[in-house]
């Protein structure tokens, strides 16, 4: 009876599952696409109002049950948010809408990393105004702030009697600096390189450490997102695997990367003190319209890469209030950022499609199409064989992609156990 009455008031385990995506960029033709796609309500008084976000909400549809499970989404914003129309944007001078926002928010997204090499695209005065259209569409961002000190400021959520911390790192600027009052002024969390960047501004890769260490003494698991590697490399910059092993023995149980717009390998690492913790180097383009000539079958794969992506699933646990919170696994959910640039091209009645999808969720679907075509008797012949070719066609490229992309993300290696369904338990490969 003892034992039964013991096992029954027993604490449940603490859980926290986590969901990571990579850079969101609004390039032209990704704003175009999603006004294709824009709904207007009229009301009942008053001007019509879009009743999708200005069309960002079929954008991110595909991938809104996956963030929305989560306790905790997060990605980066790779953009700043003005709110006004008439801003200054090119090719690699970046704004958005609010709408965006809006519609992360209701695809699930929690929070955003603000440190990142377009911080400043809309000068100084751009950094403030994407805070409160954040705020207005209830996201937390991390990683800009009104000073450095602000800047460095870990955000802590707490969920399921865990206190998660988030901090937002970035090693490039495009160019630009910190402004020089660094008490007073809008400001970006910022560790240059070396190799790279005289520091004028930012922070040494050892005091970054230690602003980590004095981060994760004030939570239960932080998390570092960080900005930094070599565009379109699918190898980590050797500064920044040093830099990981520092981070991670101050204190992070996670980095997640961006900023090479492909993927870079996911590595689990065991500290010195012999705790377990995750270096995703690059998470690659989440929302982008690079590689927009890609033609599968066309011997395109470098710039298939660049659309290739990942959603990335941590579950913290601890075992029973006070005790340490771990890493306990982690799961891949491979992302092909899709754009019917040439189907939309050559029918001027089809609206324009950029955005992520969930692979495994269409190869599903087309497989169960191409075994629904088999019973239709209503076509004939000719469109059944044209449509079963374009069916097995994008068949064959989901399911490439997917092989690419856990190939890249998960690469084997001694001792490390075999990826089934892109999932694996943390600590099984070595940093």
């Amino acid at each position: 009876m003892f034992l039964l009455a013991s096992s029954l008031c027993a604490t449940p385990p603490e859980r926290v599952e986590l969901v990571f995506g990579g850079d969101v960029i609004p390039h032209g033709e990704v704003k175009e696409a999603a006004a294709d796609h824009d709904r207007t309500d009229p009301g009942d008084a008053g001007p019509a109002r879009s009743a999708n976000h200005e069309g960002w909400d079929h954008v991110f549809a595909p991938i809104a049950d996956t963030l929305r499970s989560a306790d905790v989404a997060m990605v980066n914003l790779e953009t700043p948010v003005s709110g006004d129309p008439r801003a200054r944007t090119g090719p690699l001078l970046f704004d958005a809408p609010p709408a965006l926002l809006h519609a992360l928010a209701n695809a699930g997204v929690d929070v955003v990393s603000l440190a990142n090499n377009h911080a400043f695209d809309q000068r100084r005065a751009g950094i403030p105004l994407t805070w409160a259209h954040l705020a207005e569409a209830g996201i937390q961002g991390v990683g800009s702030g009104p000073s450095e000190a602000a800047a460095w400021e870990p955000l802590i959520v707490e969920k399921h009697g865990m206190r998660i911390g988030f901090l937002s790192i970035t090693r490039w600027l495009n160019g630009a600096r910190n402004p020089m009052d660094p008490d007073v002024s809008p400001q970006v969390a910022f560790v240059p390189y070396a190799s790279k960047e005289p520091r004028k501004s930012g922070l040494s890769p050892e005091s970054a450490a230690e602003l980590v260490r004095a981060a994760a003494r004030r939570c239960d698991a932080l998390i570092v997102a960080i900005h930094w590697g070599t565009e379109y490399s699918h190898t980590p910059h050797p500064e920044d695997r040093k830099l990981a092993r520092a981070l991670v023995e101050a204190g992070a149980l996670a980095i997640i990367g961006h900023h090479p717009h492909v993927l870079q390998p996911i590595e689990s690492y065991r500290t010195t003190s012999g705790r377990n913790a995750l270096v995703a180097f690059s998470l690659g383009n989440l929302l982008a319209n690079q590689g927009r000539g890609f033609i599968h079958g066309r011997h395109m794969e470098e710039e298939g890469r660049k659309r290739d992506s990942l959603l990335l699933r941590l579950s913290l646990s601890r075992p029973e209030p006070g005790a340490p919170v771990s890493l306990e696994d982690m799961s891949v959910l491979p992302v092909w950022i899709d754009n019917n640039h040439y189907v939309a091209s050559g029918k001027r009645n089809v609206p324009r499609h950029i955005g992520p999808m969930l692979l495994d969720e269409e190869v599903r679907t087309l497989h169960e199409r191409l075994l629904a075509l088999t019973s239709r008797a209503d076509l004939p012949p000719r469109e059944l064989r044209q449509e079963r070719t374009a069916l097995e066609r994008r068949l064959d490229l989901a399911r490439s992609r997917r092989e690419v992309i856990l190939q890249i993300a998960l690469p084997p290696g001694p001792g490390v156990a075999p990826v089934e369904s892109g999932r694996r338990r943390v600590g099984e490969t070595s940093g």
